[in-house]
């Protein structure tokens, strides 16, 4: 039978380079009593959520910029629980999840697939020198209102509330109709995709790389810069004093859903697709967990003791991809990856579990 005794890290303890207890996951194995859960920070939800009442015209613009799939998500739930338990697992000094069979981590591809992101494209980098008056005078022009200079934050920031969409009319202009486009993707941005642990302000950067037209987004590699982002908050998350933490949570704890099948949620009733791909909707956004958050339910009594219980017996099974869809970033390039391999992990005997 194999050994499933708890250990508080890798076999081979040489990876880990930090000092002692600087980790969280020590604090966990020397404190039988911390049972602190991350508080887990995005943007107030209805900054960028419309609760599917999106206007056509506006979600033709968000998907021509690439973040229609960004879009549908807006209205997951986060699981604190889940979230703290991998960050546990996490070390900085290899930015991968240590499991009890090895490391496991989040790829390129991953953000591709789960998010709808380009991974190809421009970096995101460069430092903006704009005033308090040019940001205002930006806001005004590309989003449709005016701030008032007290909501912006150090000249780089500017705060959630202050921010507000140019309402949709039949008769609205397409100036009127690109600015809303332009500041929900700027909220799906800061408040989603690079959402820092202030919990109420976003990058005033996001929106001077709107400039222009909506459709030249595209031209960014987002998706290696959200996983980036996400490594920072990962790293700074698994502290021995972290209390939040920040970051694209929603693409991990997709991922997680993907890659650990144990931890997805219940389904209340089956879903009919129809014709159309994984959770499409519209105009077939490529994220199939979206229809099934709004037909489950995430129970927070599943709690922490549950989740150490699966990654303690985790094994690894490698199962092919049969199918690619064909509404994922990489269609452009038209070389369907048929023949790449997912590594899906597995818990056998979860019945018998406490």
């Amino acid at each position: 039978m194999a050994d499933r005794t708890p250990r508080p890290g890798p076999v081979d303890r040489s990876v880990l380079t930090l000092p002692p207890y600087t980790h969280r996951a020590e604090r966990v194995w020397h404190d039988p009593s911390f049972n602190d859960i991350l508080k887990c920070i995005n943007c107030p939800r209805d900054a960028y959520d419309a609760g599917g009442q999106r206007n056509p015209r506006v979600l033709v613009l968000i998907r021509d910029a690439g973040f229609l799939g960004v879009e549908r998500i807006g209205n997951m739930r986060l699981d604190h629980f889940l979230i703290t338990s991998l960050v546990e697992r996490w070390r900085p000094e290899t930015h991968t999840f240590h499991l009890p069979f090895g490391e496991v981590g989040i790829s390129l591809q991953d953000v591709a697939i789960l998010l709808g992101l380009s991974i190809d494209g421009m970096p995101l980098s460069g430092p903006t020198a704009n005033t308090n008056a040019a940001w205002i005078h930006m806001c005004t022009e590309l989003a449709g209102f005016t701030p008032h200079e007290s909501d912006l934050e150090r000249g780089v920031e500017i705060k959630c509330r202050a921010i507000t969409c140019t309402p949709i009319r039949p008769e609205s202009t397409e100036e009127e109709v690109t600015q809303h486009a332009r500041v929900v993707v700027w909220q799906l941005l800061g408040g989603l995709l690079f959402p820092n642990t202030s919990g109420d302000k976003i990058r005033l950067y996001f929106l001077e790389i709107l400039n222009g037209d909506l459709a030249d987004a595209r031209r960014w590699s987002w998706g290696s810069a959200v996983l980036g982002f996400l490594y920072h908050y990962l790293c700074k998350g698994s502290k021995w004093n972290a209390r939040q933490i920040g970051g694209c949570l929603h693409l991990l704890q997709l991922w997680a859903w993907e890659r650990l099948p144990m931890l997805r949620p219940q389904l209340l009733r089956p879903i009919n697709l129809g014709h159309l791909p994984y959770g499409c909707s519209l105009y077939g956004p490529p994220i199939h967990w979206v229809i099934s958050l709004k037909t489950s339910e995430i129970n927070p009594g599943f709690g922490l003791p549950r989740l150490c219980s699966f990654f303690a017996i985790m094994r690894r099974g490698i199962t092919p991809i049969g199918f690619v869809d064909t509404s994922l970033p990489f269609r452009e390039s038209r070389n369907p990856l048929s023949k790449v391999h997912a590594i899906t992990l597995l818990a056998p005997a979860l019945a018998q579990l406490p």
